[in-house]
């Protein structure tokens, strides 16, 4: 386990890129994603729950995800907690956009997307302060 150093120093730079850490982050978060919505749909498939929660369930899903894949990438870094967690939010939220205009062919992008894009950045720019800081 991580702990931090005597004295409050900060961490030591890791090796490594930024875009690296960066990319490890997304992907954790995506993986993280990919396997709570396995177990939600599993959750809808076995008992009686709405179909209107699953909508719900899914943005808590991706807002965690992107909390916790903006902390692990800042941590990593070491530095610059918001910018980078907000990259790992906005880049989580315009792989999903991307992944559904190739998808749903009717898909449009408005102010929803736009909500969607700031939303993650806020989310990613909180988990990356976090990272950096705890």
């Amino acid at each position: 386990m991580n702990c931090r150093p005597v004295e409050n120093e900060p961490y030591p730079q890791t090796r490594g890129s930024v875009w690296l850490h960066l990319t490890k982050g997304l992907l954790l978060a995506l993986i993280f994603s990919l396997v709570m919505l396995l177990l939600i749909a599993l959750l809808l498939y076995l008992t009686a729950l709405p179909e209107k929660v699953a909508l719900y369930l899914v943005y808590a899903v991706a807002m965690i995800a992107i909390l916790w894949g903006a902390a692990y990438a800042a941590r990593r870094i070491g530095s610059g907690g918001w910018l980078n967690g907000g990259i790992v939010g906005v880049a989580y939220v315009l792989l999903l956009l991307a992944g559904g205009a190739f998808l749903v062919e009717e898909m449009t992008l408005g102010w929803a997307s736009v909500s969607k894009i700031f939303l993650g950045f806020a989310f990613g720019a909180a988990g990356g302060m976090w990272g950096v800081n705890y």
